[in-house]
């Protein structure tokens, strides 16, 4: 059996097993007590749960009662949660405004877990959140079930803690003020991990770039439906690029096998608007770390610049942007030798990645999910396809 075909089966049988556990969930509902079982849904914590994830450390701290808000949908399920303490918790500090997020469908565990995201998304809040010192909501409490799909993420709920606000490219303008900031977070991000032995010791279950790339590929048809993508988001893409949706897709596989010959680091892999917040005093912080991968730096430079800016913006402050990123990456103990030439020339080359993400989103075939409103994914192609472009990609070799 060749390779994508022993992928689709292996596929298969995760479908058919997830799917069986979905259905015993709605006919058998379970509220657990205790941390060996993860409860399938927000509605499906218990105080005696809560407990166990949110006062381990504290003796005699135990949480007396817990409310649900109004949650949203999307590749998860999220609600937000006021919890409250017996006196011990209460003078231990702990958490009241929670903000948990789960995966109770069929839906969302199909897209998650043969990704690895919910893993992903754990080992983040576990092993990597505590090396960092960039503007991010605080993990209290994470786990996945990886046979079931099942996963609970108790998270800081910065709407209520900082003031925090969410938006996406239809809403958000990102000034010059906040465009800095992201290329300060992005860079003190990528110099923590920058060629670290960490990355072949207790991070190397993390996925390349390419690798990832490569198992989507094998999952679903990802080249065909970012071909119909082009197709639909035609009215605002630049003529030059009509009808060549093909070489978009072989420059975005060309710019992941580049990445081997570079340093790498921990990457994001999803710096698109709606995962990034701007705080109370207006700084920016980052969100969704699902998608991280091991990879070249310029990949999350390039995604949140060529999505998060205007075209005009863009093309006004892109190069001293990479040398503000530059400069913060030296100050973080990243690299002191790398020149801004080089840089540049990776910036062009990694515009494509998020791309092809976007064109895959609003490609979507019937039986897919919109995974965005196509308003979004429409204002994101057309500043991303212009900037590939601008900076003649297709041919940064």
């Amino acid at each position: 059996m060749s390779g994508s075909l022993a992928t689709k089966a292996a596929m298969a049988r995760q479908v058919a097993s997830l799917s069986a556990h979905v259905l015993a969930e709605k006919l058998r509902p379970r509220r657990p007590t205790d941390l060996a079982e993860v409860p399938a849904s927000p509605q499906a914590l218990t105080a005696e749960w809560l407990t166990a994830a949110l006062c381990s450390g504290h003796p005699g701290a135990r949480v007396s009662g817990f409310t649900i808000g109004a949650g949203s949908e999307g590749s998860t399920s999220r609600a937000p949660l006021t919890v409250t303490y017996n006196a011990a918790g209460r003078a231990a500090g702990l958490p009241v405004e929670v903000f948990a997020k789960a995966t109770p469908k069929l839906t969302s565990r199909l897209i998650t877990v043969p990704s690895a995201a919910l893993y992903t998304e754990v080992q983040f809040y576990t092993t990597i959140q505590p090396s960092l010192k960039i503007e991010t909501p605080v993990g209290y409490y994470a786990t996945v079930d990886q046979k079931s799909g099942r996963s609970m993420f108790l998270l800081e709920d910065i709407s209520r803690t900082r003031n925090c606000t969410f938006g996406n490219v239809t809403d958000l303008y990102v000034d010059r003020a906040k465009a800095e900031d992201q290329m300060r977070l992005l860079a003190t991000l990528h110099a923590t991990f920058w060629d670290s032995p960490r990355l072949q010791s207790d991070l190397a279950w993390m996925n390349t770039s390419l690798k990832f790339q490569i198992d989507v590929n094998n999952m679903i048809s990802f080249e065909k439906r970012s071909l119909v993508g082009l197709k639909r988001a035609a009215d605002v893409v630049p003529r030059p690029l009509h009808g060549r949706g093909r070489e978009i897709y072989s420059a975005a596989m060309r710019s992941l096998q580049a990445h081997a010959r570079e340093p790498i680091t921990v990457v994001h892999s999803d710096v698109h608007l709606n995962n990034w917040y701007v705080t109370g005093d207006g700084r920016m912080g980052l969100c969704d770390w699902q998608l991280m991968t091991r990879g070249n730096w310029a990949m999350d430079v390039a995604y949140a610049m060529t999505s998060a800016l205007t075209v005009d913006d863009r093309r006004a402050w892109e190069r001293e942007l990479i040398e503000i990123y530059l400069d913060q990456l030296k100050v973080s103990g990243g690299p002191s030798d790398l020149s801004f030439d080089h840089a540049w020339q990776l910036y062009r080359q990694q515009v494509f990645h998020g791309l092809i993400f976007w064109l895959y989103t609003i490609g979507y075939g019937r039986l897919q999910p919109a995974m965005q409103p196509d308003a979004v994914s429409l204002v994101n192609l057309e500043r991303m396809t212009n900037a590939v472009v601008d900076l003649d990609s297709l041919n940064a070799e």
